[in-house]
């Protein structure tokens, strides 16, 4: 299968494209600068030039791909003030994707986030499925990535084998610099680690290579409308690792 995907050299797209790669697939990926393009050559993938704002490249690109694996977002815009932009330039990227698909059969499968779905309890893959069932404490950009996964979601109606990963807080690995390695780094520089209560940590988390298999696994068989949740760990140490053999 040849396969679109966007943020290709991103924390995420960097473990998807070799997975991809590993299983066959021939890997076209979104790159706005040399040193993606760098990184996504030497994965074994071709390179697409080009930015989310580029509706007719992403067009162009879906068109010639046999399904697509949408992960970039703006985080440069969103962390720095402008969420909802980053939201709407996600929004409209799903939406070209949608058209160019539809009627095809081919699969489109995206990332969304598990963070506050639910909050007070466990949530499950069938919450927050329909437009009318966002938290009401979503607003803003977070309530637009909720739509627009819902919106994905819904182009099993238009004949798109669309699925959505939903990612947890933490997807850690290897090289990571995000929330759990911070804590983890805390820990063994000053040989304590601050917990509530006896330490029982209910953050959901998963690896990235396993956070990559599950995407390659929607884009192979997840069925039209499917919402997948990328949760396996609890209480998870931050050491790198390689997932079991399945």
């Amino acid at each position: 299968m040849h396969v679109f995907v966007t943020g290709a050299s991103g924390w995420i797209g960097s473990a998807v494209v070799p997975e991809l790669v590993g299983a066959g697939h021939r890997v076209t990926g979104l790159a706005r600068s040399d040193a993606s393009a760098a990184a996504l050559t030497a994965a074994g993938a071709a390179v697409h030039r080009g930015t989310l704002d580029d509706l007719d490249g992403l067009r162009n690109a879906a068109a010639a791909s046999d399904g697509v694996i949408h992960l970039a977002f703006k985080h440069d815009i969103a962390f720095t003030g402008d969420f909802q932009g980053a939201a709407d330039a996600d929004r409209r990227a799903v939406e070209t994707f949608g058209e160019v698909l539809a009627g095809s059969g081919r699969p489109l499968v995206i990332a969304s986030g598990t963070l506050g779905l639910t909050p007070g309890r466990v949530a499950t893959e069938r919450d927050a499925r329909d437009p009318g069932s966002a938290p009401a404490h979503l607003d803003g950009g977070p309530r637009t990535r909720l739509a627009t996964a819902q919106m994905t979601l819904s182009l099993a109606s238009r004949g798109v084998r669309s699925s959505v990963v939903r990612l947890p807080p933490t997807v850690h690995g290897e090289g990571d610099n995000g929330f759990m390695a911070a804590i983890v780094g805390i820990a063994r520089d000053r040989g304590v680690s601050g917990y509530i209560g006896d330490g029982a940590n209910r953050w959901p988390a998963v690896h990235r290579l396993d956070a990559a298999y599950l995407f390659r696994l929607a884009l192979e068989q997840a069925r039209a409308g499917s919402v997948l949740h990328a949760i396996a760990d609890e209480a998870s140490s931050c050491s790198t690792r390689r997932p079991q053999a399945r």
